[in-house]
């Protein structure tokens, strides 16, 4: 691809590509840092309503909400 350049305008390029790669590869870990939270954070709150599910059983009722 860069074969018939400068090489030091060769390698300013391939600098440029590389922290674009990086740049990418950081936005993307980004985003799947953020749905992994989302995730827990749902998942808690599903723990959360089970618990209490739990304890209106034990107690002989269930409160269900629509």
């Amino acid at each position: 691809m860069t074969s018939g350049l400068d090489p030091v305008i060769a390698q300013v390029l391939q600098a440029r590509q590389a922290s674009t790669n990086q740049q990418v590869a950081t936005a993307v870990a980004a985003k799947q840092l953020d749905a992994t939270k989302q995730t827990g954070d749902a998942i808690n709150q599903m723990l959360e309503t089970i618990a209490t599910a739990q304890k209106q059983i034990a107690q002989g009722y269930l409160d269900v909400k629509v």
